[in-house]
């Protein structure tokens, strides 16, 4: 153990708001197909008649239409309203990319009504997809954890309650 110390540790998550710091732009993004990630997709303008809440099965049918296309695992998902966390494990790194940019543009078509003809106004998403590699079991119950509590805390709880509610009833074995 002592000589795993002397390797450089490697950064498991990239895109967000780590994006606006210099040490958050280094580096290429941390991709994993042994492991599960953890996904977050934010948007300030998914409010009132265009939040997530409103259109939860439209957004739910376009994640399930493409990661049946690009054979990625959705093991939960909570839409919060103006952000969907995701955790998903990839069958294939290289389709990362694809998955992203088809379920990224066909949300915002949905949720603006735009189309690929007209000119959309402004960008969608605030920032760019945040992605962190999950690695461990113990990891991979708190991000399974972290995205129930989102879920509930868009059903109405209150962040405290849903964490009591996650704790007491709960899942406790793997997804």
């Amino acid at each position: 153990m002592k000589q795993l110390k002397l390797l450089k540790a490697e950064k498991n998550f990239y895109g967000g708001t780590f994006r606006n710091k210099r040490k958050g732009r280094q580096g290429s993004r941390p991709l994993a197909t042994k492991h599960s990630m953890h996904l977050v997709l934010r948007s300030s303008q998914a409010t009132g008649a265009k939040s997530f809440l409103k259109h939860r099965k439209k957004v739910r049918g376009i994640i399930d239409r493409f990661a049946k296309k690009y054979a990625v695992k959705i093991h939960t998902l909570a839409n919060v309203g103006n952000h969907l966390h995701l955790h998903l494990q990839l069958a294939n790194r290289f389709t990362y990319e694809a998955f992203i940019r088809a379920v990224t543009g066909s949300i915002a078509l949905a949720m603006t009504g735009a189309s690929k003809l007209k000119k959309n106004k402004g960008r969608f998403w605030d920032y760019r997809p945040f992605t962190r590699v999950v690695i461990g079991f113990r990891a991979f119950l708190g991000v399974r954890d972290y995205v129930l509590v989102n879920q509930l805390e868009s059903q109405g709880f209150e962040r405290d309650d849903a964490e009591i509610v996650i704790r007491e009833f709960g899942p406790r074995s793997s997804a």
